[in-house]
């Protein structure tokens, strides 16, 4: 418990001794007191001379005592200790939860900023070219969705290319992948990076459909009776490129030029100058280290398509053939 002066006008709590407040600085009473208890005790004066004559008279203000300071009482306040700072929470480092809550109340929600984002996401098919219209989409909602010319949720009923199943879509968490189930013409995924093609690989330019042959040629060797066999001169390329035609049968067969072959419309290894689809120098192969023969798309405006094998993923933005419709993935 502490003594002090209490300041009768800001309420300061001041020291015993203090004759005015330390925060507003009105005189503090008891030291007032004190010096008018001294003025009272003291004797008396001789009394005053009398107005000389003709003097004015005093005026009834300077008779009046000083006006008095507002006095200040003792007080007994108790100033209690201030309080210790709040314990910093303690959290798990495994979960991030508050060590030493209560396990049964349930945890704060962060709230969404909009009602669509909460929304599922829900790939997309945008035919680019082919029946129907370009612009059509396709929203894949359900979990497997087919394609076809006369099967499954999505036909193309004029197109000759696709088999009654052709194509089936599958959506997992998002992910949307698709599978080829045709038994002849496949589907064709548009690269965005070099890939290896293994021997037989089918890949599309333009209107274009040709095949990777990266078989050694047979050994040049005579036959039993020591004769060779007759024949143009043995190329020293690495690999070939076979043009496959419609309704069967192989057309064009290009020898690479060493390891590498390039393809486009003019000026290239292959050229195919009435396909309007193909650009000037449109992709090239090349002879890998591993003896595999890597594909590249050289800037082309179209693409260049590969045939997948069994299942693939597929990615927004991403571009491919089912028979003559050429779709985009939209999946944002």
């Amino acid at each position: 418990m502490e003594l002090g002066l209490a300041c009768p006008v800001c309420g300061q709590l001041n020291t015993i001794r203090s004759t005015s407040c330390s925060r507003c600085g009105t005189v503090l009473a008891p030291a007032a007191q004190m010096q008018a208890s001294a003025a009272s005790s003291a004797p008396p004066g001789p009394p005053a001379p009398p107005a000389p004559p003709g003097a004015a008279p005093p005026s009834p203000l300077q008779n009046q005592p000083p006006p008095m300071q507002p006095q200040a009482s003792y007080a007994r306040t108790a100033v209690a200790p201030p309080p210790p700072p709040p314990s910093a929470p303690r959290y798990d480092a495994a979960t991030g939860q508050a060590l030493g809550g209560d396990p049964n109340k349930p945890a704060a929600k962060t709230m969404f900023f909009g009602a669509l984002q909460q929304q599922a996401v829900t790939p997309r098919l945008v035919v680019i070219k082919g029946e129907g219209g370009d612009g059509v989409t396709y929203h894949l909602s359900g979990t497997s969705h087919l394609v076809g010319r006369s099967e499954g949720d999505i036909s193309f009923a004029e197109d000759v290319f696709l088999s009654p199943e052709h194509a089936k879509f599958t959506v997992q968490d998002g992910r949307l992948f698709v599978q080829d189930l045709s038994n002849n013409n496949g589907v064709f995924v548009r690269i965005k990076r070099p890939v290896l093609l293994d021997n037989g690989d089918s890949f599309l330019l333009g209107e274009q459909l040709l095949h990777i042959d990266s078989r050694p040629l047979p050994d040049y060797a005579p036959d039993a009776q020591g004769t060779y066999f007759y024949g143009s001169p043995r190329p020293n390329g690495a690999f070939r490129i076979v043009q496959q035609l419609a309704g069967g049968g192989e057309g064009l067969i290009r020898s690479a030029n060493g390891n590498t072959l390039s393809m486009g419309r003019e000026g290239n290894d292959l050229d195919f100058p009435d396909d309007r689809f193909i650009s000037g120098h449109h992709a090239k192969l090349d002879l890998s280290d591993d003896a595999k023969v890597l594909l590249t798309d050289t800037g082309s405006r179209n693409g260049t398509f590969i045939r997948i094998k069994g299942a693939q993923e597929l990615f927004h933005g991403d571009y491919l053939f089912v028979g003559q419709q050429l779709f985009r993935v939209e999946i944002s």
